[in-house]
């Protein structure tokens, strides 16, 4: 995706290229940009968009009103053309309910006389951040955009930190800053001149019926609809990389990529040496049945250790994910021979993921009086993460800087007690969704893509498909403890059966053993006792312990939670302190 940013106020040529220079990643060789007494937009698209996702960025003003869009639309041929004068002329009639006519991943920016209007598609393929700072109101697509106002505060927000331990990353609209925000997947925010910005959902799933058809409806649904959704996201005229890890998500992804591209598919896999578990035999037994390209990508400490610093400022607000990592070496491989990449990242929280059964098993038989907030402490706890050990990691004085029950309990009780969707498994989809897909998932690859110039597509993540998923039945996605079961009965006859039968198992960074090998100095050098002590947040008898686990003592996760440490404290010195990426 390209870059957009802006802030209200009058022109100030300088402060645009400073935004424009940190953003310097994203988007092509030309800059568009208006400015007016109502405020400054800039806006750099890719370069060599393809003409079967149609050339939708760019900025066009028409009198007091500017419009500009990063992304795509899938559903482009259904609008007014040329697009832009067309989505212009449609904002003038529709005022900002004309979105709910959009679909695709993006984000678009209105500048109408002295108001601004941002907009995050529905599923939140595209990320958008803002804040106010000396009287003008400031946005981006990346966190590092509004950082580059000179001045900005960048004053650490405790909440979010207990919630970076809990989750492993910030589940919004709140960032680990402050005075920094996210708008939510869906959601539009309204800024009026020396106003509060004004931020309302104009994008909901959760109120769909139920509708009632034969399974084998159901699963012809899907498949049309995801065909569908992949046919759209395709390049016409460039070849096409895939991330193939061999799970049901990414291989239906590369099957139907195969058979609907007109060029090359090639896939790619990652693997971290012959020391380590690795799914490389189901990754090739799809590859070969679909008939794609392939090739095999080894990811170590040693390659990447030299450049973790820029990874981790390329990710804005901290991902304690390790995943990331290979997203982001995958990437780069990639970004040598192609331009477009297309993933499997959805299924799980779209199609119920078999991290949901225990949470069902809890729902079901947790008892007849549980107690209060049960099923929040629950999903808290399911994340395996620090949630059970904040009391440990951080200091005293830390700790009484933030409300659990605001900072952590807070965020999910609305969801559980809202009236719809009414079965438990959608409660826990719609969750998922809105907080793990929009905040950790999507802004995870879009940034490691991103970081490489790559464009980068996540059919799975489809307004329509998340619309479907909500009017099906329960049955159609956890059935008998088959995880996603509507991908695999629509894909059975198209993929090795292997791979239908066999249970999610998840790409397993080793980071347990790193931290007893080649990342062991780093971290120790990184997490310190004197440089714990002086900045205040963890308690260094703790991290101390985590830094001399034992690799045997697995319940633990102890080699996750050092990456966590380190991935904030690298990230914290960054932003927080001024060091260079």
């Amino acid at each position: 995706m390209g870059s957009l940013f802006g802030f209200s106020g009058p022109p100030d040529i300088g402060l645009l290229g400073r935004i424009d220079q940190v953003l310097r990643h994203r988007g092509g060789p030309d800059l568009f940009a208006d400015e007016s007494d109502g405020g400054s937009v800039g806006c750099r698209p890719m370069s060599g968009t393809g003409a079967g996702l149609g050339r939708c960025e760019g900025l066009c003003r028409d009198g007091e009103t500017a419009l500009a869009l990063v992304g795509y639309l899938t559903n482009r041929a259904e609008l007014d053309q040329p697009l832009l004068p067309g989505l212009l002329e449609m904002y003038r009639r529709q005022g900002p309910a004309f979105v709910q006519n959009l679909r695709g991943a993006f984000i678009l920016a209105v500048r109408d006389g002295l108001t601004w209007h941002l907009f995050r598609d529905g599923a939140g393929a595209r990320t958008v951040y803002f804040g106010r700072h000396e009287g003008r109101f400031v946005f981006a697509v990346e966190p590092k955009g509004v950082l580059a106002m000179p001045g900005f505060p960048r004053r650490l927000r405790p909440g979010a930190v207990a919630q970076y331990l809990t989750f492993s990353f910030i589940p919004g609209p709140g960032t680990m800053l402050e005075d920094l925000a996210e708008l939510p997947a869906g959601h539009r925010v309204m800024v009026r001149e020396g106003g509060p910005p004004e931020v309302s959902r104009y994008f909901r799933f959760e109120d769909l019926d139920k509708e009632e058809r034969s399974d084998g409806e159901w699963i012809e649904e899907f498949r049309l609809r995801f065909s569908r959704a992949v046919a759209e996201r395709l390049p016409e005229t460039e070849p096409l990389a895939c991330f193939l890890s061999g799970g049901i998500d990414s291989s239906i992804v590369a099957a139907e990529a195969a058979r609907r591209h007109r060029r090359t598919v090639r896939t790619f896999s990652i693997h971290f040496g012959p020391d380590y578990p690795n799914e490389l035999e189901f990754a090739r037994a799809v590859a070969q049945r679909v008939g794609t390209e392939h090739e095999e990508v080894e990811i170590r400490p040693h390659d990447f250790l030299p450049r973790l610093r820029r990874i981790i400022w390329h990710l804005d607000d901290p991902i304690g994910d390790p995943i990331t990592v290979p997203n982001f070496e995958l990437s780069a491989r990639v970004s040598r021979d192609l331009s477009w990449v297309i993933n499997g990242e959805g299924g799980d929280p779209l199609f119920g993921g078999p991290k949901n059964i225990p949470m069902l098993l809890h729902h079901w038989y947790g008892g007849i009086d549980p107690e209060p907030a049960f099923r929040e402490r629950m999903y808290l706890a399911s994340y395996r993460r620090c949630y059970d050990d904040l009391d440990r990691m951080l200091t005293p004085e830390w700790r009484s800087r933030y409300d659990p029950g605001e900072d952590l309990i807070g965020i999910l009780t609305p969801f559980f007690e809202a009236p719809k969707p009414l079965t438990f498994l959608d409660k826990l989809q719609a969750i998922n969704i809105r907080l793990k897909g929009a905040h950790l998932i999507l802004p995870k690859v879009d940034r490691m893509t991103g970081a490489w110039g790559l464009r980068q597509l996540a059919p799975l993540f489809d307004e329509r498909l998340i619309e479907l998923s909500f009017c099906m039945p329960p049955r159609l996605k956890l059935r008998r403890g088959v995880e996603k079961y509507v991908l695999k009965r629509a894909y059975d006859q198209d993929l090795p059966p292997e791979i239908i039968a066999r249970p999610k198992s998840g790409m397993r960074v080793p980071v347990h053993f790193w931290f007893k090998g080649e990342l062991k100095k780093y971290a120790r050098h990184i997490l310190s006792p004197k440089k714990i002590r002086r900045v205040g947040i963890f308690e260094p008898e703790r991290v101390r312990q985590l830094l001399d686990y034992d690799v045997e003592e697995g319940p633990g996760r102890y080699g996750l939670r050092l990456w966590m440490l380190v991935t904030f404290e690298v990230w914290r010195r960054i932003v927080i302190e001024g060091e260079a990426p």
